[in-house]
């Protein structure tokens, strides 16, 4: 009778299969977390560009009026009354790659622009950022008609 040494395929697979397993655990809850602190990043650079814009504003900052431009990957803070893209004073603001604008209702454009000495608004509404890989994980942007923003 032989005397066999070794793993069988069968014994690889096995193990292969238990630490694939074991792997795909302990990586799932980081990669949930990542997703959860660049949705957190993303939404704080959106409340802190539409608070700049309306403190510029309101200080009246070089005497003209500043707003925010929404796109799907990225933001812009502008100066004066409409959004020029291209324009060399624009800050633009790109998202992570793994976020994204997915909604944009501020009465039918993607501007917030202020109004100077009030802060008000006329373009009052939601934009929701979303982690592409999964939509349930979300957080919307609220401006309201006074100017005041606000994210849940």
């Amino acid at each position: 009778m032989r005397n066999k040494q070794g793993f069988t395929l069968i014994d690889i697979v096995i193990v292969s299969a238990i630490i694939a397993l074991l792997v795909a655990t302990a990586v799932s809850p980081f990669s949930q977390f990542r997703n959860a602190k660049t949705l957190e990043v993303a939404t704080e650079q959106a409340l802190s560009l539409l608070s700049r814009a309306r403190s510029d504003t309101l200080a009246a900052k070089q005497g003209i009026q500043y707003g925010v431009h929404f796109e799907t990957t990225k933001m812009v803070l502008y100066r004066n009354a409409t959004y020029t893209a291209g324009d060399p004073t624009n800050e633009e603001t790109l998202l992570d790659g793994t976020i994204e604008i997915s909604s944009i209702s501020l009465g039918g454009g993607s501007e917030v622009l202020f109004q100077r000495l009030t802060g008000k608004t006329s373009n009052a509404g939601t934009i929701v950022l979303r982690v592409k890989s999964d939509p349930s994980a979300s957080s919307t942007i609220t401006i309201v008609g006074t100017g005041i923003v606000g994210a849940n």
